[in-house]
């Protein structure tokens, strides 16, 4: 199952063929590197199943589709249905609960709907984007880890819900949540201005006050997002995600949370910038249908650098995933993230602070040591990995067309 905002790319994708791109990112390398997958369980419900998130001791399983379960070690217990939602909320389209995170205690669960209707007395950002008749919702509930309640909306974000979505999500210690927001395009556009507009929330990663609703925009140039990670490297705290690309290139990217909550947002890159008026995806100049045309420089002053990026690897579909860092569950690997469409998974090795690292291909194995694929496991012609923590900090995969997720350990050189 793929959700709809990969659904739209890869649909436009296969309309909007793009031709051989003069200018890529490096391949992917061959490694040693191997991961024994171990199976931990099933959702129950797999429409369109995303990366679980954390609540305290209690793991959240996500279908996008409407269903939210908790995962007591055994079942998956259901917290949240389209039949249970909220009164002023009207969903809408294929991922109707976008995403889901919670504070570190996991008392609060924060659920992002995609509604068609605001709840009265809800602070709300206007989307500069013609054929925005969504938003996204942001929801509070108390979760004492069997059940969600006192729901209370915080902020609705006006949305187009058919194009890129987005949906990163994470909370911060001072329990403000971080979004990202989608650029609301397709595959064959090039990011526009909104993307590099700070005033507007479209492509944007931004800071909200569940107290106020308050909305601060705290990097801009992301295309989009949909998933944030925030791990401690060097007793820092960085944030951490994957940016789909359109033709060009998949990024993995990481900030210090203090860089990323300076008084200047970081750019990291797609979108028309006002300096130039360039769109940019990874380390490269795009037109405005998406093509490579030039090769920037990799110190490009303004502009965040990707700690890696990989191309199409000619394949006719591409669709990045990820990541998930783990220092239990990986000893050599810093991240690890893959491919929906093909499958493939993939890691770094070097320090997120690190730039331009190369792509390393990781082998994957099961218990008894025989080499396995994604799309095996999903019994189709995608694999449509999705990268997780469970909460005791091993890294997961869920595998979306069976509902299956995985206990992930790297294997010993």
């Amino acid at each position: 199952m793929k959700g709809l905002t990969l659904g739209v790319t890869l649909l436009a994708m296969a309309v909007f063929q793009a031709p051989p791109q003069k200018f890529i990112p490096d391949p992917v390398q061959s490694s040693d590197l191997k991961v024994q997958l171990d199976l931990v369980g099933t959702m129950p419900s797999k429409t369109n199943p995303t990366s679980p998130a954390v609540a305290g001791s209690t793991l959240l399983l996500i279908d996008q589709g409407g269903a939210l379960f908790a995962w007591n070690g055994t079942r998956a217990d259901l917290l949240l249905s389209k039949t249970t939602v909220p009164p002023g909320v009207k969903l809408i389209g294929a991922e109707p609960f976008l995403n889901v995170a919670a504070n570190k205690p996991g008392t609060t669960v924060y659920v992002m709907f995609i509604s068609t209707s605001v709840p009265k007395d809800v602070p709300k950002r206007p989307s500069p984007r013609d054929q925005s008749e969504a938003w996204y919702l942001l929801y509070a509930f108390d979760f004492d880890g069997t059940n969600l309640t006192r729901p209370r909306p915080i902020v609705a974000l006006q949305e187009r819900w058919d194009g890129h979505s987005g949906g990163g999500m994470t909370v911060l210690p001072d329990d403000s949540v971080l979004f990202a927001a989608g650029d609301n395009g397709d595959s064959y556009e090039d990011g526009l201005l909104n993307a590099q507009n700070p005033t507007n929330h479209l492509a944007k990663i931004v800071q909200i006050d569940p107290a106020t609703g308050a909305v601060k925009v705290v990097a801009v140039g992301v295309r989009a997002c949909q998933r944030l990670t925030i791990d401690t490297f060097d007793g820092e705290a960085r944030l951490s995600f994957v940016d789909p690309g359109g033709w060009v290139s998949e990024e993995l990217d990481s900030i210090r949370v203090a860089d990323l909550l300076a008084p200047t947002p970081p750019n990291f890159g797609w979108g028309r910038a006002a300096i130039d008026k360039r769109s940019r995806e990874g380390t490269f100049y795009i037109d405005q249908t998406g093509n490579s045309i030039a090769k920037a420089p990799l110190d490009e002053p303004g502009f965040v650098q990707p700690v890696a990026e990989f191309g199409r690897e000619k394949a006719p579909q591409v669709a990045i995933s990820g990541p998930v860092h783990s220092p239990s569950s990986f000893k050599t690997i810093t991240f690890l993230f893959g491919d929906l469409a093909n499958g493939g998974v993939y890691a770094v090795t070097g320090a997120p602070s690190a730039l331009h690292q190369p792509v390393l291909a990781v082998m994957l194995v099961n218990n008894q040591g025989q080499t396995i694929t994604l799309k095996a496991l999903s019994n189709g012609p995608r694999g449509d990995p999705r990268f997780f923590n469970f909460p005791d900090g091993t890294a997961g995969l869920l595998v979306e067309a069976t509902g299956q997720f995985f206990r992930l350990t790297e294997v010993a050189r």
